[in-house]
């Protein structure tokens, strides 16, 4: 049956690879009122060209869905755009140059904010003290976020803000780092518990900062080609409503065009000090308030409930079986932020519910906590259709990925990492281990259902980076990490696209392209499975597409 009403817009002379297995590879696509018209052959879609349709001509490009990113900090990078970057440090004196101008443009009192920084990176191979900090800024309360976000470094004004003293015990599930021969404490603060204390002090971005920071952020995900995203972490900088009622003030005003679903954190709506009382009060909390996972449109949904019971391996707060660290004097197995306990009892309840739950978990004991309270929510109710999630699940092993598969778990890995933090992996776990740390060869021979992601603003979030890690799996220094768990171009596509959507129900709408559904796309430089392999990253974004219009666009064929 041929096309019977003209497109709004018609894309022609590119290549196009749509996730569609029944017609994956076509020549032209015709887009009417945000749709997927016709998907086909150059001849097909020509018969939708009417005297008000826009023609593209894209000859030498290469035409992809919209990517999807399925787990960053959208409103966290925002916000950061505006802080002190440190991704680029490389030893304690960069940081100090860099805070030491920050303080010579502020008024004294001000607090000096950054975030990025990676002691892995440095030559010291550690974080500043708050006595360092203290030289660069004396008249200044400082903190720096580390690059994954469990981690802050501060100086002493800021400690004393807040009232952290030798005497200050360690929070449940957090640390403050103490100098070994006085027991002061040196400025770093290890885990969310921790970082509050401090973060508690420091000024709220107000609610134009927050519209605001979510324009920025999204203007650099389309440049990168990124038309849907998951927020993994609302409620981390200012409360779960005023959150929502900005990414609801920037949708309604244009300013987010990225499509979103958004993770409500759940350290914002559970006390987990005073549980028992917390879970009396959970299904008011939740359902008072009118959310549950899949609330909202295309454009901005409620998605999971986001749990976050470990850290980060590069400052050895992932929780582990055995002990791992680069110095093998001062080895650790992690820190549980969420007791075990405490996150199977609150799993369960929420479950009950009917949220969907997204579990943070990158130590191997994390991992299997994680599985086996929701094998115990299975129980209690069927969990294959809400599509649980364990975000990162790095240090997985053989004997998980079945119980994974058994229970439909969704993986939300970060390819990205390998290339952004494998240095610091190895450095950690040793080459052997780190080797058999996210293994996607073997998640995907086993049929488990896995979106890619990057974690931003802990790495850098370009799709492209990550596809270009999960193909090659090597390192920013250019070591082997894990090649045998290498995946194929397709594979990494699928993985960053279709595979996206179905983490939030949504892959009858999105993540293909294919007629009927939403016309997001993403017009590339090159087709990513003809050029070389280690070029993947360099392939450029011509133009994004969400919902029929050009979002972003070099003009190129205009």
């Amino acid at each position: 049956m041929g096309i019977m009403v003209d497109a709004d817009t018609v894309i022609l002379d590119s290549q196009v690879i749509t996730m569609d297995d029944r017609r994956p590879e076509v020549e032209a696509v015709a887009i009417k009122d945000g749709k997927f018209l016709w998907v086909g052959r150059t001849e097909e879609v020509r018969a939708a060209i009417g005297r008000g349709t826009r023609v593209r001509r894209l000859k030498g490009t290469t035409v992809v869905p919209g990517f999807n990113e399925a787990h960053n900090h959208t409103l966290e990078f925002g916000l950061n755009l505006s802080g002190i970057p440190l991704e680029s440090a490389r030893s304690i004196d960069d940081i100090l140059v860099l805070v030491k101008k920050a303080a010579d443009l502020l008024r004294p009192e001000q607090w000096i904010i950054g975030r990025g920084y990676n002691q892995n990176h440095s030559k010291e191979k550690r974080s500043p003290t708050c006595w360092e900090l203290d030289r660069a800024a004396p008249h200044h309360p400082v903190s720096l976020r580390h690059t994954s976000s469990h981690v802050m470094a501060v100086n002493s004004r800021a400690l004393k803000m807040a009232g952290v003293t030798k005497d200050t015990p360690d929070p449940s599930g957090g640390r403050i780092e103490r100098d070994k021969i006085t027991g002061e404490p040196t400025g770093l603060l290890l885990e969310f518990p921790a970082m509050d204390l401090v973060e508690s002090f420091m000024p709220k971005p107000s609610f134009e900062d927050l519209v605001k920071a979510l324009q920025e952020a999204n203007n650099r995900l389309l440049s990168e080609g990124i038309t849907s995203a998951m927020d993994a972490a609302v409620g981390t900088n200012g409360g779960v409503p005023r959150q929502i009622a900005a990414y609801q003030e920037a949708v309604e005003n244009d300013l987010l065009k990225v499509r979103h679903n958004l993770a409500i954190w759940s350290e914002a709506l559970i006390d987990y000090d005073n549980l028992p009382e917390a879970l009396q009060d959970v299904e008011h909390k939740l359902l008072g308030m009118g959310l549950r996972s899949g609330l909202g449109n295309e454009k901005l949904r409620i998605g999971p409930l986001k749990f976050v019971p470990d850290g980060a391996l590069s400052m050895g707060t992932a929780v582990t079986h055995q002990p791992y660290g680069a110095d093998p004097e001062h080895q650790t197995t992690g820190v549980f932020v969420i007791d075990p306990e405490k996150l199977e009892q609150t799993i369960m309840a929420v479950h009950k519910l009917g949220w969907q739950v997204s579990i943070h978990a990158i130590g191997d004991l994390t991992i299997e906590t994680a599985i086996g309270a929701l094998e115990k929510a299975n129980a209690l109710k069927g969990i294959q259709n809400v599509r649980p999630r364990i975000e990162h699940c790095v240090m997985v092993t053989p004997p998980m990925i079945e119980r994974i598969r058994r229970l439909g778990i969704i993986v939300i890995p970060q390819p990205g990492f390998i290339w952004g933090l494998g240095d610091s992996y190895i450095n950690q776990l040793g080459s052997e281990r780190a080797s058999q740390t996210k293994p996607f060869r073997t998640l995907l021979d086993n049929r488990i259902p896995m979106a890619f992601s990057s974690d931003r603003p802990v790495i850098d979030g370009a799709p492209l980076l990550g596809i270009h890690a999960a193909v090659n799996q090597k390192t920013m220094s250019g070591r082997d990490y894990a090649l045998s768990e290498r995946i194929t171009v397709e594979e990494a596509l699928r993985c960053y696209t279709l595979n996206g959507a179905f983490t939030t129900f949504e892959e009858n709408i999105k993540g293909s392209i294919k007629a009927g559904k939403l016309a997001d796309l993403v017009v590339l430089s090159e087709d990513p499975r003809s050029v070389a392999h280690d070029k993947i990253k360099d392939i450029q974004v011509v133009a994004t597409m969400v919902g029929g219009e050009f979002a972003y666009d070099t003009e190129v064929g205009k």
